[in-house]
């Protein structure tokens, strides 16, 4: 199971337990409340826990929860409605204009046209988290920059007057607990002292133990969600507290740089691979100081462009980040108990087993835990990657890998001959072209 992160906020305790308790909304006809976010982060469980609340209250509701296709990622709302009596509900779902609060765990889907079409203006509470999470269209365009501000924007024109407060709940979540899972119940508890949500704190925090998921943390995130609201200067000094004092890192040089890459580089396949970047590096640095005094980029854009491509992520690369520690340290620093291990693999020599009909693409198999023995044999293969014994080296993508480090080199050599003032900036483009290889 996944290891927790534990935090230490014993600091805090006196500050958590000594919050003022806000008004309850009034509920003498049904109060709506939209929760929406994506699947697989707890939009639900705010739902259930709410759900439970109000039942120890002993107040009325009801609830929809939408999820669509999708119960990892995809968008999820939530729709609930509070009354005295669960006589006074006569529906659930939250219709246009009529949501009394909005509670925004995402903000692609909070600015969609189906939950900004709940809020009345002037009138809805919405609290909504900043944070920009990457949509599955990143997938097919790996250039995707999310419009933050223009959704940011939407919302705020669509609530005008009403109360209005954004605040980025997984940057809070993953400084204070080390897990952005918890910024669900983060954003409850802002709700909760804003006075938006109509059932009190002592049932919120008892649904949460009767949920039985990770009940400490998930008290602690709606507590610190009620200190947020009430003073978020406290939370933002508790925060700098928990982190660690790391040393004022100072700027990198070009040589700084380099000597990483060639690091780098050697345990990808061999100190000749190393030499040949170094050598490459120091010539055209040479270059461009000669030929063009005083200006700069050239260089800078070699390093990065000839190291992307002489380091392609190949089977033998693959295998050798599976097995030089870091994987392995990384399970056992995030998981407990005992683990199985499986890897989806789609082998080029295994590709004859079958292909998927629609793409073209060899099928993806499973393999178990012994390919990490598999993989270290595999990785120390890498000392034939690009020879004649490279058994994965005769795939079309592997021999395009190789063309297009050649056809870099001999673009550096003919840059090497015309460059000049008048030149510098093409050259400049033309060795950043690599960044935007996918």
């Amino acid at each position: 199971k996944p290891r927790s992160v534990a935090r230490d906020h014993s600091g805090a305790a006196g500050l958590l337990a000594n919050l003022p308790t806000p008004s309850l909304p009034a509920i003498d006809k049904p109060y709506t409340a939209l929760v929406t976010g994506v699947g697989g982060t707890g939009v639900v469980t705010i739902s259930a826990v709410l759900a439970q609340a109000g039942h120890l209250d002993g107040k009325g509701f009801g609830g929809i929860d939408m999820t669509g296709l999708a119960q990892k990622g995809g968008a999820v709302a939530c729709h609930m409605r509070f009354a005295n009596r669960s006589e006074d509900i006569s529906a659930i779902r939250a219709g246009v204009a009529s949501a009394d609060l909005v509670l925004g765990c995402d903000l692609v889907v909070t600015a969609s046209n189906k939950v900004l079409e709940t809020i009345r203006p002037d009138h809805t509470t919405v609290i909504y988290s900043t944070h920009e999470m990457m949509t599955a269209d990143f997938a097919r365009n790996p250039d995707l920059v999310l419009p933050g501000a223009e959704l940011r924007r939407a919302i705020e024109d669509r609530a005008r007057k009403g109360a209005l407060l954004g605040l980025d709940a997984h940057a809070y979540a993953v400084d204070l607990f080390g897990d952005s899972i918890a910024s669900n119940m983060f954003m409850l508890g802002v709700a909760y002292q804003r006075g938006a949500v109509p059932v009190t704190a002592d049932s919120i925090e008892k649904a949460i133990e009767l949920n039985g998921a990770q009940i400490e943390m998930n008290r602690q995130a709606f507590r610190f969600g009620r200190l947020a609201a009430h003073d978020v200067t406290a939370v933002a000094r508790i925060v700098a507290q928990s982190k660690p004092q790391l040393p004022a890192r100072k700027p990198r040089t070009l040589d700084d740089i380099v000597a990483y890459r060639a690091e780098h580089l050697t345990g990808y396949q061999d100190a000749a691979l190393a030499a040949r970047y170094k050598a490459r590096i120091a010539a055209i640095a040479a270059l461009e100081r000669d030929k063009v005094p005083g200006r700069s980029g050239l260089a800078d854009a070699v390093v990065h462009g000839y190291f992307k491509l002489l380091s392609y992520k190949d089977e033998y690369e693959v295998a050798r980040l599976y097995t030089d520690g870091r994987f392995e340290r990384a399970l056992g620093e995030n998981f407990d108990g005992n683990l199985r291990l499986e890897f989806h693999l789609a082998p080029p020599l295994l590709a004859w087993l079958g292909r998927d009909k629609s793409t073209g693409h060899p099928r993806k198999m499973s393999f178990g835990a012994w390919m990490l023995p598999a993989f270290r044999l595999l990785a120390r293969g890498r000392r034939f990657r690009g020879t004649a014994l490279d058994v994965f080296g005769y795939t079309a993508e592997r021999r395009l890998e190789r063309q297009m480090i050649a056809d870099y080199e001999r673009m550096l050599d003919e840059i090497a001959t015309r460059l000049s003032p008048e030149t510098h900036g093409v050259a400049v483009a033309l060795a950043r072209l690599p960044e935007d290889l996918k």
